[in-house]
């Protein structure tokens, strides 16, 4: 099952309908505190382009809300950060004044985990394993839902959304090709 869960990802959309805003209604760290992160997500910034801007920054800078040396920054207006590990990963705003005024953002990126089964307990002495005479069939494998709601483009008004503001995006076309090979392996095992 690693396999199907290393091929699928969320696009989390940073704060929902309102997106990257200088006076979000919630706190971005109390919106992130509600949302679990995985290596791959993406974090997609929405905001006027040339009004504003996402840089990623240090612990320090985003304490001091400096914007002098960040490690990446978007400029487009619709800026798409991918997780490629895990612990904190720290956003604030480039524009002047609005990091101090609550635009920034820290994430916590969860470990990634083995997907794979606890090894099974020894059998007891004391009891003979019993003998199959029925062929085992193959294991089965889910398929995550192929489509899910993308929010609408900025400048409308959009319909109230759910309390999940992340679509599950295919992250690579390979993964898909993979997926099937496994599924064809067991269909003819």
């Amino acid at each position: 099952m690693a396999l199907m869960s290393s091929c699928w990802a969320y696009d989390f959309y940073v704060g929902g309908r309102d997106g990257w805003v200088q006076h979000p209604r919630d706190s971005y760290d109390s919106w992130a505190g509600r949302n679990r992160f995985q290596v791959k997500d993406r974090l997609v910034f929405k905001y006027k382009q040339g009004n504003d801007s996402v840089l990623v920054v240090s612990k320090t800078d985003y304490d001091s809300c400096n914007t002098t040396d960040p490690k990446e920054s978007y400029t487009d207006g619709n800026s798409i950060f991918q997780f490629n590990r895990s612990g904190p990963i720290y956003f604030i705003s480039g524009a002047a004044g609005h990091c101090t005024q609550g635009q920034k953002l820290v994430v916590v990126v969860m470990a990634i985990r083995n997907h794979t089964a606890p090894p099974s307990p020894a059998p007891s002495p004391s009891a003979p394993a019993p003998e199959s005479t029925t062929p085992s069939s193959p294991p089965s494998v889910a398929v995550p839902p192929t489509s899910e709601n993308v929010p609408p483009p900025a400048g409308t008004t959009p319909a109230p959304e759910s309390s999940s503001t992340s679509t599950k995006v295919a992250i690579s076309e390979v993964c898909v090709g993979v997926v099937m090979a496994v599924l064809m392996a067991l269909v003819r095992a």
